[in-house]
């Protein structure tokens, strides 16, 4: 019956993997990139140029305010040279030809600008503007930022300021933002020097509400998921769907090559490698500065769980029962995860709850193999085990950044590498399941088709 589940497995990822060209394929050429500013960076240059006032920006910013009114307020400060700042000083229309005529002849993002104004403070030329409906209202008073949202082919619409930045109505925090920005809590920030977020995705929404607290940030998923709709599970669908089948069929895979040892000299065999795994993901932890943030803490417990089981395993097998291993393999991480979402600050504090579920998975190879030797349901354990990509990315949806394919074949990764962790401490789990007089784990029997 397991074998036969596996191959119909297989044959749903490998379809799964044929069909993913074609379902991301774009239906029409791609546009032509915009710059998000247009009058922040070479476009300007040139336009002056053409106009006989040879310039230069030395820096620039770009700052977005959406209005109660669901509009938005764009104003760019631009540093210009001495000798062309003086001209405009001296001819202030000859600096709104320039402006006008960057916006006209070369491609920006914004195209429905109104109250257009412009003036020189100092050295720096100001423009600002105004854009109507940026935004909507959503559930709980939350205003959904969906003016760079697009579901259809755009061009890449790059960000051609030093500093990108987008705040809501006076006094409001962001509560969602694209992961590749910066945020500060009330303010999402994108930088043309960050490799990262020098371009804005066609799936970014931003979210502003009256609090950060949780009850406003899950009107803003559900705000999101009502503006969003049918995208949002397409979305979804295109990030989990083939590393949960690889998942799927890396659990039947560890499943079918059950190994078994007949004594408890079997846990303190595979006991001393899984804390030595421990230490060694703690030290990449460490090689990679992960100090910060609530995935960062989430790792760490991680990285002590691995050790924790891994020494209490080899020195006293008999106290690790089917019911402690649950616990000690959830308990932490869901206490951890909801401190974090509560008392770390930030725009996304369901990023917990992502990192809860990727890291939860490792572990629970560990009671997955114990209820599998002793005979036990091992159902919901594969389940949760396998809902893990889908729990995941729950949280990310709408995609912005790399795109869909991008976080799909990082997840691929993922579960590359914990279904290598995940057979140890499956091994693990199923030494001390073989240790004799213990009661079974409650289920009855086993599921062969898990």
């Amino acid at each position: 019956m397991r074998s036969r589940t596996l191959a119909l497995v297989t044959l749903a990822l490998l379809v799964a993997f044929a069909a993913l060209p074609v379902g991301n394929a774009p239906a029409e050429a791609r546009p032509p990139p915009e710059a998000v500013c247009g009058v922040c960076g070479e476009a300007f240059e040139e336009a002056g140029d053409a106009a006989g006032v040879p310039l230069t920006v030395e820096s620039s910013t770009l700052r977005v305010r959406v209005n109660d009114d669901r509009s938005g307020t764009w104003t760019a400060r631009v540093d210009l040279d001495d000798e062309s700042a003086a001209t405009f000083r001296e001819n202030p229309e000859q600096l709104d030809r320039v402006v006008r005529g960057t916006f006209d002849d070369y491609r920006v993002f914004t195209d429905d600008r109104r109250r257009l104004e412009t003036r020189m403070d100092g050295d720096t030329a100001v423009v600002t503007f105004e854009v109507p409906e940026m935004a909507s209202r959503g559930y709980g008073d939350v205003l959904v930022v969906d003016y760079f949202h697009d579901d259809g082919v755009r061009g890449t619409v790059y960000v051609d300021a030093d500093r990108f930045t987008v705040t809501g109505p006076e006094g409001s925090s962001l509560l969602t933002a694209p992961a590749e920005t910066r945020t500060n809590g009330t303010a999402a920030v994108w930088s043309a020097a960050d490799e990262g977020a020098s371009s804005i995705g066609s799936q970014t929404y931003l979210t502003f509400g009256p609090d950060a607290g949780l009850a406003t940030t899950a009107a803003a998923y559900a705000s999101l998921a009502a503006d969003s709709g049918p995208g949002v599970l397409t979305n979804l669908a295109w990030v989990a769907v083939v590393p949960t089948l690889v998942l799927i069929v890396g659990v039947l895979l560890v499943r079918q090559f059950d190994r078994r040892f007949d004594d408890e000299r079997g846990a303190r065999r595979f006991g001393p490698p899984v804390a030595a795994l421990g230490v060694m993901w703690g030290l990449c932890l460490l090689v990679v500065q992960a100090f910060s943030g609530s995935a960062a803490a989430v790792a760490w417990l991680l990285a002590l769980q691995l050790v924790a089981l891994g020494v209490v395993s080899a020195a006293r097998p008999e106290a690790l029962g089917f019911r402690r291993l649950v616990a000690a393999a959830v308990g932490p991480q869901v206490a951890l995860a909801v401190a974090t979402a509560i008392s770390m600050q930030g725009a996304n504090p369901w990023v917990s709850f992502s990192a809860l579920a990727l890291a939860t998975a490792i572990v629970l190879f560990l009671p997955l193999g114990y209820a599998a030797r002793r005979g036990g349901s091992t159902r919901l354990l594969s389940l949760a085990i396998v809902a893990a990509p889908t729990a995941f990315a729950l949280p990310m949806v709408p995609v912005g950044g790399y795109g869909v394919l991008f976080v799909g074949l990082l997840l691929v990764v993922w579960v590359l590498v914990t279904l290598a962790t995940g057979s140890l401490v499956y091994r693990l789990g199923w030494a001390l399941g073989g240790r004799t007089g213990d009661r079974r784990p409650s289920g009855g029997t086993t599921d062969a088709a898990t």
